[in-house]
């Protein structure tokens, strides 16, 4: 926390988001909004492939109903598999991610093509949803079944991003993590995003 006084003040420079490139703007919005809680997305294809993409930017939208939200950003040839699968089957997993699922996770986003399944390539291990035909990572302690309530597309051609938003169906949790409606963190053990590759754990909490 910066200390001031009436006498002593901190200098601050002026940052013009629009004068730097779209990449050294993606990169500097997401090294600055940090830490950013890690959604590892799985969803079918509409011939039966299953897709685990992660995403560093996942929100509350509402409590009631209960919905929540990622973003996603075109690739240079158009949409990610993950929203042409939500769009074509209205369904997807949102699977929250471990210090140890880490390694799997960043290799799953890399850019493999839509016929070949991250689960498989990966090791994940998957277990089928309740109410959903897309399938849970058996490895993640807290998955959140959703139905697309919405999306909402920003930017244009060539730099379209698009909001995904999803109505939690059911939640699954691994035995231990929840109480009621406690989490217990220490056992939850989330992976936070900082940037590029860098990522945090949750590590000393504090409490005020």
């Amino acid at each position: 926390m910066l200390e001031t006084t009436s006498d002593v003040l901190p200098r601050f420079d002026v940052l013009d988001l629009m004068s730097m490139t779209e990449d050294s703007r993606y990169k500097f919005l997401t090294g600055s909004v940090v830490p950013r809680p890690i959604a590892l997305v799985t969803s079918l294809s509409e011939e039966g492939v299953l897709n685990a993409a992660p995403f560093s930017q996942y929100v509350i939208v509402s409590v009631t109903p209960p919905l929540l939200a990622f973003v996603a950003h075109d690739l240079p040839g158009g949409a990610k598999d993950t929203v042409r699968n939500v769009l074509a089957t209205k369904t997807f997993v949102i699977n929250s991610v471990t210090e140890s699922m880490a390694e799997q996770v960043q290799q799953c986003s890399q850019l493999y093509p839509p016929s070949v399944s991250e689960v498989d390539e990966v090791g994940f291990t998957t277990v089928p949803s309740l109410h959903i035909r897309p399938a849970r990572i058996a490895q993640s302690p807290l998955q959140f079944e959703c139905r697309l309530e919405r999306t909402v597309e920003f930017g244009g051609t060539g730099s379209r991003t698009t909001m995904i938003v999803g109505e939690v169906l059911a939640v699954h949790s691994a035995a231990g993590v929840v109480s009621g409606h406690r989490v217990d963190h220490s056992r939850l053990s989330p992976l936070g995003r900082i940037a590029g590759r860098a990522y945090c754990r949750t590590g000393e909490v504090i409490h005020v």
